[in-house]
């Protein structure tokens, strides 16, 4: 059996305490229900407090300090008051940190969020809200508080929308957790990103506008004999307005060239539902070239990378930024085909189709049935026909009509 010591609470005096290795219990006498034990390491414990005359663990130590363990007493006696057993308290959530680490181990399991979601997320709190609001008392947490430990150390150094998108899972995580009834009170609720006056996000300005498709597909034309991979990707974005995730993670099983088809399942895609897209005969042609040109043992990836994986992020903006030299994105690419649709008049709902974006709740309800018909003819418009709403189209056909002719 270890000593037990008296001292008043504190991590230095702990963390003093924790080189004597005859003293094993440590007890507070302004806390005479509270006992604090080391575990073999001795550089980790645990608090315990007296329930139905038992002593039963209650957090962690150093991941609950002496400062956290002052504001959560009062919670811990509420929790006793109400027979609630001390255990409970371990997934109560009383700090910033209890909050946002419960949220993400929530949110990052689940199925339907994506991967770069998923990291971005993960970046986010381990690099900022940790940081900066992990030990901080929920009921502390105020627009003043927020703004001076957070907020304004945020945008000295990086964009708005960096720092928008920290609030955000910060909100998330408070309102997920008010909702699921783990939080009494959402501290965030009456609080917005503009309060912080940082204004509203703006989108960034597309660096491609549709006076520039002719001299970019003349450019994917010209190189697409030497450089077909990076070639194919940027005008599979261009020609359908995907996403670059979805375009670099393409296999050959999710076409059907002989029907006209491109499938990106469900799990592929940020909105998580199956996306089908046509395709027209000129692109068809071109993608049976392109299968041509790769070796005897092609890859199951139209983009393949290293180690028989997908081309990686890092490598499909690399892609871009050699075709581009550092000018354009990917993203612009969809930008400037969801522009060449708005000039050529394609219906609203079908443009928000093609790019697969998620369908408000009464336009989803009334607006259902099979529209491949009229997103075909939208993409045959903008892939085929030139001059039409005061913009040139893509102008396939004569653009690659080499290949068309050489099949």
């Amino acid at each position: 059996m270890g000593e037990t010591r008296y001292i008043e609470f504190s991590d230095v005096a702990i963390r003093a305490e924790a080189k004597n290795k005859d003293v094993r219990d440590l007890r507070d006498k302004r806390y005479p229900d509270m006992r604090f034990r080391f575990l073999k390491d001795r550089r980790r414990g645990a608090w315990y407090t007296v329930h139905a005359g038992k002593w039963q663990k209650a957090a962690d130590w150093p991941r609950c300090g002496c400062q956290e363990l002052d504001a959560r007493r009062s919670s811990f006696q509420l929790l006793r008051a109400g027979g609630v057993h001390p255990g409970a308290m371990l997934c109560a959530l009383y700090t910033v940190g209890d909050v946002v680490t419960w949220y993400l181990e929530r949110h990052l399991n689940m199925a339907t969020v994506s991967k770069a979601r998923k990291a971005s997320c993960r970046s986010l709190a381990k690099n900022w809200i940790f940081p900066r609001l992990w030990g901080l008392p929920v009921d502390q947490l105020t627009t003043a508080t927020l703004d001076r430990l957070l907020i304004q150390p945020m945008q000295a150094l990086l964009a708005p929308a960096t720092v928008c998108n920290a609030y955000r899972v910060l909100n998330a995580a408070f309102r997920t957790g008010k909702r699921l009834g783990r939080l009494a009170v959402n501290p965030l609720a009456d609080i917005r990103f503009t309060d912080f006056g940082l204004g509203r996000l703006k989108p960034k300005v597309s660096r491609l506008f549709p006076r520039d498709v002719g001299w970019l597909m003349d450019l994917l034309a010209q190189r697409l004999p030497k450089s077909p991979g990076p070639c194919l990707l940027a005008l599979l974005m261009l020609c359908h307005g995907t996403r670059v995730g979805e375009t670099r993670r393409m296999k050959w099983e999710h076409l059907d060239l002989d029907a006209g088809v491109w499938v990106i399942p469900a799990e592929l895609t940020k909105t998580r539902t199956r996306h089908e897209l046509p395709l027209t005969p000129v692109l068809v042609a071109v993608l049976r070239w392109y299968r041509g040109q790769q070796s005897s043992q092609p890859s199951v990836y139209l983009f393949p990378g290293g180690h028989g994986q997908a081309l990686s992020v890092a490598g499909a903006s690399s892609v871009i930024a050699g075709l581009s030299g550092g000018k354009w994105s990917s993203h612009d690419l969809r930008k400037l085909a969801r522009a060449g649709w708005q000039h050529l008049s394609v219906n609203y709902v079908i443009a928000e189709l093609l790019l697969n974006h998620a369908m408000p709740g009464l336009t989803e309800t009334y607006v259902q049935g099979d529209l491949s018909f009229l997103k075909r003819r939208a993409l045959e418009d903008w892939h085929g026909v030139g001059g039409v709403g005061g913009v040139d189209g893509l102008d396939l056909s004569r653009r690659f009509g080499w290949i068309v002719n050489s099949l």
